[in-house]
Parts: structure tokens; sequence; C-alpha cells
């Protein structure tokens, strides 16, 4: 591998890691009901959550059809993550472009009310997170320049919505923007390519050195019928295998791959 890719190679690995940062400190995936729905350290809460120093309850979340709107608990100091502003009432509108509220805090804990398949959730993050701080990484096979593949790119005309399994049991809309085709090992192989670039990646070494669940990996997509590069080598842990509060599509049976892709992520963690 050159001494280019090598670098760039670097660089994507920091990335990566940087961002797994968030789901790491992820501690609580709590399902909401419509109505009244309280949240903090006591038992009597309808969800109670367990990290040092938490009031007894933080405040409420009343779910309606279309919003959710938090109240904090009296004299308890609530802020909205992104401009650090006191609040004490908060409304989040949920749209099909904006299914994910705002993120809110108090202390080291922050929350937000997220939609996944209809049904809406409370996220919970732990600033203070003993796995964030003990995580050092995942093992990977060696870079081999063989998984660095060029692919034909066949866009569909419009965009073709598929439903994909989740690990949590349920089924996901997924959008899928056209074809790859490739040669690797030997074999002619598709992969159906979403949005944006995305690949979900299952092969047969899946449930052995790899997660069960498959892989991701990013593509760059051009506009219209061209040469796509897919590197393997970039194939990396979805959120799920280091956190068990979120929610990863499986791959659709089309990208299951008939051979073993000896390269990206294991599951076993450094």
């Amino acid at each position: 591998m050159s001494e280019e890719y090598l670098k760039a190679d670097a660089a994507f690995r920091e990335r990566l890691s940087k961002g797994r940062d968030h789901y790491l400190k992820l501690v609580g995936l709590h399902k909401l009901v419509l109505g009244t729905n309280l949240f903090g350290d006591s038992d009597a809460n309808n969800i109670q959550l367990s990290s040092e120093g938490l009031p007894a309850t933080i405040g409420a979340v009343e779910l309606a059809e279309s919003n959710a709107v938090f109240t904090a608990s009296d004299s308890l100091e609530v802020r909205l993550l992104k401009n650090d502003s006191l609040v004490a009432i908060w409304t989040d509108e949920f749209t099909q472009s904006s299914e994910n509220g705002a993120m809110l805090k108090h202390q080291h804990l922050e929350w937000q009310v997220i939609k996944r398949v209809d049904e809406y959730f409370l996220r919970v993050k732990d600033q203070n997170s003993a796995l964030a701080k003990a995580f050092k990484g995942f093992e990977a096979y060696p870079l081999q320049s063989s998984y660095v593949v060029e692919a034909d790119y066949r866009p569909f005309a419009e965009f073709r919505t598929e439903e994909v399994n989740t690990q949590l049991g349920t089924n996901q809309q997924m959008d899928f923007a056209g074809i790859l085709s490739f040669e690797l090992k030997g074999q002619t192989l598709e992969l159906s390519v979403g949005d944006g670039g995305f690949l979900i990646v299952g092969d047969m070494t899946n449930d052995e050195t790899t997660y069960g669940g498959g892989r991701y990996v990013y593509v760059e997509l051009p506009d219209s019928a061209e040469k796509v590069t897919i590197d393997f080598n970039r194939l990396y842990n979805p959120p799920c295998v280091y956190s068990e509060f979120t929610t990863c599509p499986l791959p659709p049976v089309q990208n299951v791959l008939p051979l073993e892709i000896l390269a990206g992520e294991k599951y076993a963690q450094l």
C-alpha cells in the first residue's frame, strides 16, 4: 500500500474513533408511552435511570402523536446542548425529515427523544460512561490492495425503497440508489448501494471473525453510470456492536456475499 493510502487510512480510523465516542456513552434506550413519562433515579418514575448523582426525577416527557414536550422538575437546571441555554419546557415536533429531538442535559447526563419505526424512545447518554473510557478499538485485518475494487455503478431512475431488518427485530425503510457490480476472488458480485453511498455488507466471516449482522462501508457515488471504488479495508462495525442502545439496519439478502471478506474490522475488541 502506498504512503498516501496509509495516511488516508489513518485519518479514516481517527474519524471513526471520534464518532464512536457518542455511541459508547449511550446508557439507555427507553420506550415512551403516549402521555406522561417521568424519568430519573427514583423507581417511582416510568423510566428509572442508573447513574451516580442523579435527581429522583429529572422531569417528564409528555408524548403526543406528533410531538414530545419535556418539562423539567422544579428548581432543576436543564440546558439545551447545542447552545447551553437554560430550558424549563422544551417541545420537539416530529416530521418525516426530522425524527430526532433536541439533546438536553443535566450535569453529566444527556437525553433526547427519537423515533424509530413508528415508536418513540428516550435515548440517554452519560458523559462519565466507564465503557467509553475503557474502549480501545477493534481488531482489524491487515490492509490488502486486493480488497480495493472497481465497480460498475448502475443507478436507478428513482430511489427504490426497501424494508430491511434491524438487530432489534424490527423493519426499517431504506432508500437504494443503484447497483454496484464488481469482480472479487474470481467471482462476479453485486451490492445494492443506499442513498449517499451507504453499503451494508454481509459475508461468510460473519458470526466467525466479524459481527454476525454484517458491516458498513461508504463509497463515493457519481451522478451517472460510472466506475466506483469500493474499499473493503474500510468495512467497519455498526454502532450496535459496542452499544445495545442503538438501532442498526442489517444487510438486505442481496448484500450477503457468498465468500469471505478478510478485510476491515473484526468483532473482537483490542
